[in-house]
């Protein structure tokens, strides 16, 4: 990955540069070439989707492609683009697939305006090894200082992919927002704390849906909102289900919405994928879902039981365990720790929370009416019952737990919540014991940071990392 990557990049800023000054081609790009996974799922084929953002103006555009160094084989990708209409403006959003592509392999690409080379980078395919490398935060896009050098320290650990548990951008999730306050910080020219870093035209970003990202559903209100579903290619591997993201506006808006995100709206909002000896299911948490949902059931038990990874992660914004005073009562993800259980779930990370947060390895029965056939959820959402902790894992003398370690990994760029509750775990209890115990072994609330996790066949390491460079939390898993 890292054979010629200094250089191809200075390349490509440069040329870059010189072509927005130099104004005979007539096009802008607003969001430059970045790298999506696309629509694949499991490690039986690879690809990759580059996506850019101009002004109205058309261009000619070439993505090129090959292993190794582009002089010793080129493949040409499928170009498509759509033209947005958004807010009085018209912009044309490309999308270059790049398929055929072989496991732990380095590529080279280069886009091409008119036959003149506009952004040049270098990737790695997913890998088949039992090793991965990969960063999770949320909360981010958020415009602040903190979230340039949490981008920034990220780019030092090279990891092989970013998870992001949700709340991409604020407030609302527009278009624009993205393009103030998400692509800067992570496709920015140069990797520094105070710009970000060129992370995004590299590696890619595996992208969830948390309450802000949603927020712009009513598209008469905000024409740009519900971005994620333009700015996203992912898996499309997850179930249609009754309780998604809805659409809101004029019949002729929702169809334009849906004709530019095409079969990525509403499906993205569920997905799956593997990378190494890594499996991680991504979920939507937000209010109008319903963790219980027989269909949502069926396609994560099924893809849950059917992986044969080492690990097995699931990811959703909102968290069901959760010591903070902010959204303390956003406890209906709970409902599903009986079943992500018994599917042998090794951890479970989100966001929302503002903060970090570790819980002891544990075990959750809800709570039932006296017939058994409902769980119980109480007018502000709570969700009673019985807690099982195992106290004795440590993470460093002892690896093996018994129950799924819950993370909160929220401090990603956003202001933080709570930061009194650093370290003083006598501000995190709540009542009654039904509702909440001592389940909380760490939380930093005081500082942005991030996951950096990290596996080995048999071993996974968690560190979280705070904007200088200081890991303040690891924890070993070992089977």
């Amino acid at each position: 990955m890292n054979y010629c990557r200094t250089k191809m990049i200075r390349i490509c800023l440069s040329v870059f540069a010189f072509l927005l000054a130099f104004s005979s081609w007539g096009q802008h790009l607003l969001v430059q070439p970045y790298l999506q996974p696309g629509n694949v799922s499991t490690l039986r084929k690879e690809g990759k989707v580059l996506i850019w953002q101009t002004d109205s103006i058309p261009g000619k555009y070439k993505v090129e492609f090959g292993l190794g160094p582009l002089e010793q084989s080129v493949t040409t990708a499928k170009l498509s683009f759509v033209t947005l209409h958004l807010n009085n403006k018209t912009t044309l959003l490309y999308r270059a697939v790049l398929t055929g592509l072989k496991f732990d392999s380095e590529y080279s690409y280069r886009v091409s305006l008119n036959g003149k080379p506009i952004a040049e980078g270098l990737f790695a395919t997913r890998t088949k090894k039992p090793q991965t490398k990969f960063a999770v935060f949320g909360d981010c896009g958020a415009g602040t200082p903190q979230q340039a050098e949490i981008a920034n320290q990220v780019y030092q650990q090279k990891p092989q992919f970013v998870l992001v548990t949700g709340d991409i951008v604020y407030n609302d999730g527009l278009e624009r927002e993205y393009r103030n306050r998400f692509f800067p910080y992570y496709n920015a020219t140069e990797a520094n704390p105070k710009q970000g870093a060129s992370l995004m035209n590299s590696i890619p970003f595996y992208m969830l849906l948390g309450n802000h990202d949603v927020d712009g559903f009513e598209l008469d209100k905000t024409q740009d909102g519900l971005a994620y579903f333009y700015y996203n290619d992912l898996p499309l591997n997850g179930p249609l289900t009754e309780f998604s993201v809805k659409a809101a506006g004029q019949a002729d808006r929702i169809n334009k919405f849906k004709a530019n995100t095409e079969s990525r709206y509403p499906r993205m909002s569920n997905f799956s994928f593997d990378y190494g000896n890594v499996h991680i299911a991504c979920l939507d948490s937000n209010p109008y879902a319903n963790p219980l949902d027989p269909a949502l059931l069926v396609w994560l038990s099924d893809d849950l039981k059917k992986s044969t990874a080492d690990w097995k992660i699931v990811s959703y914004h909102h968290p069901g365990f959760n010591s903070s005073k902010d959204h303390y009562d956003d406890q209906i993800m709970r409902l599903l720790a009986p079943v992500l259980e018994q599917l042998g779930v090794d951890i479970v990370l989100s966001g929302h929370e503002h903060n970090y947060q570790r819980t002891y390895p544990l075990k959750f029965d809800p709570k039932k009416n006296e017939t058994g056939t409902r769980y119980i959820i109480s007018d502000k959402g709570r969700v009673d019952g019985k807690f099982t902790l195992d106290m004795k894992y440590d993470g460093v003398i002892n690896t093996k737990p018994t129950g799924i370690l819950y993370i909160v990994t929220g401090a990603g760029g956003g202001p933080l919540y709570g930061q009194a509750l650093s370290g003083s775990p006598e501000l995190w209890k709540h009542d009654p014991p039904e509702n909440w115990i001592p389940f909380t072994v760490k939380l930093v609330s005081d500082i942005h940071s991030f996951s950096l996790i990290e596996t080995n066949g048999k071993k996974l390491v968690l560190k979280q990392i705070d904007g200088k460079g200081n890991t303040f939390d690891q924890i070993t898993i070992t089977k």
